[in-house]
Order: C-alpha cells, then structure tokens, then sequence
C-alpha cells in the first residue's frame, strides 16, 4: 500500500512542484523508514498514519486518503451479540482515552472563556466533546465528555486537531458513526465552530447562507445595490449555470454588487469567469467563508483584481492551489484505503493553499453579514 501511495503522490503536480532538494531527502527518508516498519504486521490505523505522514509533505489540500474499512460495520452495529464481541476486541479496549479526569475536565473547560477555543463543544444533538491544549499549547484534543451513542464511551478521543497556521487546523478524527479514522486539512477554528463540532453556548451562525436551497440566486438589495449568490460551480450544474447567467446580465445595473461565495464548493472557471468581464465596473464586494474553497477561492482573487473591490467575511478555505479534473481515486492493493490524488495544477496560488484568502473586511460573527455589508456599502457611499 505504501508503494502504490507514494507511485500515486509523485505523479501530482504539487509534488512536482514542492518536492525537491532537502524536503526529497526527507521524503524519500520516511518512505524508507515507514516501509521497514511494515515489513512487520500492523494494524490498519496504524498503516493509515504511516500513508498520511507520506502524503502531507506535500501542501495539497485537495488530496485525500480514506480508510474503506469500517471499524465498526453496519452489520456489526445491528446485531447485540456482535456488537458485544466487538466492545471485548482490542480494537475497543485500546482506542486512545484521555488521562484527565472526566469530572474535573469538564469543570475546568465549562469556565473557559467564550472567545477562547478550549471548552465544551456539541457534535450533533448526542454528544458533548471537550477540546483542551495538548502539551505543546498549540495542537488541540477532543474528547467524548458526554453521549447517547452506544459505541462511544466517556473519556475516548474523538479527534486531534494539529495547528498549521492562523486559525488553521488538521483534523484526524474518528467517525461518529462508524468508529473509522479519517483526515480533514485547512479547518478554520473560529466563532466556536471547528468543522462539525460547535461551542456550546454560541448560537452565532451568521457566516453562512441560511435557508438557501437554491444553486444561485439574485435579488435587488435597493436602489443602489444587488446581490447575487452562487452555491458552486459544479459541472454537473453547468446547464443551471449557464441559464443563471444569461438570466442576469442585462440585470446587473445597480453601482455596487454583493457577490456571495459563502460556502462555495468551486468547480469549473468557465462558469464563473464569464461573470467577471460583467462585474468589471462595479463597486463588488465579495463575500466568503471559511468553506469558500476551490474556484470558488480563485474567483475570489479575480474580483479582487478590480480596484474598487472588496473582501469581507472570513478568511477561505485555503483549498485553492490543485485540483481534480477527472476526479479518479484508487483503492490500494489492500483493499483497506482508498487514494484521491490531484490532477490539475493551479500552483500560482500556492501562497493561500492551506491557509486560505483573508478578507481586506472581517464582519462580525453576532449581527447578519448582508446587513453588515450594507451597512459598509453605505459608508463608503458617503
């Protein structure tokens, strides 16, 4: 598996373009002392860190590696005297658990301060996770301090959030579900938010588009003032997208422009771009969130372009410099992992890949961001 891997990595374009000289060197060592460890047999979680360790030298946020595995199938999960046997394997004894005091643990963090990233968290509507400072006061630790799931015990780690830089963090995590390991990169962990898991007692949501099922959409604001809104830029939207346009651009005729990418998933520049030459003129400014990522990152920096263009929001997702174009992924020989390399090269942008656009304009996460950019739209009015 290692070797099917590393053959896959080093077709990339990111490895191409990052992986030369010293960081070579170091590549080529952990390959050789990874591979010595698996002359040995190991278990598959342990095999996975060995696989990611190899793929993150490479600063490529769009590649991923997924355990296919489950830890703890469906099938095993249904069945009582399964699900026993399952609760007296090694697999569930030694899943990792905090040494902290559960007790005290959650005393201590239910007194952290609001703003700050250490206190309780609720994942969904069954669990409470507690994150708190590892050693080294940077990377953070959460930890199941309450659930209604039955393969989940007080105390067990959920996730390992490593700092990377900013307010942003790799999440190895193990699924709720399923018990399975998996790897995000490039979480921003603010407003009480990391991915999923959000700080109790902070109900502040406005970062995202609420109650917008729709793909795209345009509104008059005022007189002055448009909105147009676009939820990705998919090819498999491309029809939708395509009609969008031709819908809008006899429409855009109001001075300023709110362009929302909140949540942009990207997809194809050729859907998007044809809206530049249309936005050229005007006062646009450009929203994002911390899950604006891919073109939707990239036609961000193409607005920007205009001088009378602004950002506001939250910094993107840093997912900007690699993509996939014909979006294969492989399983290795194992049949244990499953491999998603990159195919495209977009490495002018490497300057944001895992640490994302930051706006010029950062709004506040407590009041709704169309009325703090309105708000902004009529300042510089004046």
């Amino acid at each position: 598996d290692l070797d099917f891997v590393v053959e896959k990595i080093k077709k990339m374009p990111s490895y191409k373009k990052q992986i030369k000289g010293e960081k070579k060197d170091a590549f080529d060592a952990t390959y050789q002392k990874n591979s010595a460890k698996m002359q040995n047999p190991i278990s598959i979680e342990a095999c996975y860190k060995m696989l990611l360790e190899q793929m993150l030298f490479v600063n490529d946020s769009h590649a991923s590696l997924q355990v296919t595995t489950d830890v703890l199938p469906e099938e095993v999960f249904m069945d009582d005297n399964k699900f026993s046997e399952f609760e007296a394997s090694d697999v569930f004894i030694n899943h990792p658990k905090t040494d902290r005091k559960i007790q005290e643990l959650k005393a201590e963090l239910s007194q952290k301060h609001p703003e700050g990233l250490e206190g309780i968290y609720n994942y969904g509507e069954n669990e409470k996770i507690g994150f708190y400072y590892a050693d080294n006061k940077k990377d953070l630790i959460g930890v199941v301090l309450e659930t209604n799931l039955k393969q989940w015990e007080v105390g067990e780690i959920r996730c390992y959030a490593t700092h990377t830089n900013a307010n942003k963090y790799n999440l190895y995590y193990y699924k709720a579900d399923t018990r399975t390991p998996a790897y995000l990169k490039s979480l921003s962990f603010e407003n009480g938010r990391l991915w999923s898991y959000k700080k109790v007692g902070n109900t502040n949501n406005f970062e995202f588009v609420i109650n917008q099922k729709e793909l795209t959409s345009f509104k008059q604001l005022n007189d002055d003032t448009q909105y147009i809104y676009f939820k990705s830029f998919s090819n498999r939207k491309g029809k939708a997208l395509k009609q969008f346009f031709e819908d809008t651009k006899d429409k855009l005729t109001a001075k300023s422009i709110i362009v929302d990418l909140r949540s942009n998933s990207g997809g194809n520049s050729k859907y998007s771009d044809v809206f530049l030459k249309l936005l050229k003129n005007k006062n646009v400014y450009v929203l994002t969130n911390c899950f604006t990522g891919s073109n939707g990152e990239q036609f961000t920096l193409k607005l920007l372009k205009n001088k009378k263009a602004k950002h506001l929001g939250q910094t993107t997702f840093g997912v900007i410099a690699y993509g996939m174009n014909y979006g294969y992924n492989y399983n290795t020989p194992s049949g244990h992992f499953n491999i998603s390399p990159t195919d495209m090269n977009f490495h002018e942008y490497i300057a944001y890949e895992g640490k994302g656009i930051t706006p010029e304009i950062p709004l506040d996460f407590n009041r709704d961001w169309i009325a703090q950019t309105l708000d902004i739209i009529e300042s510089d009015s004046k």
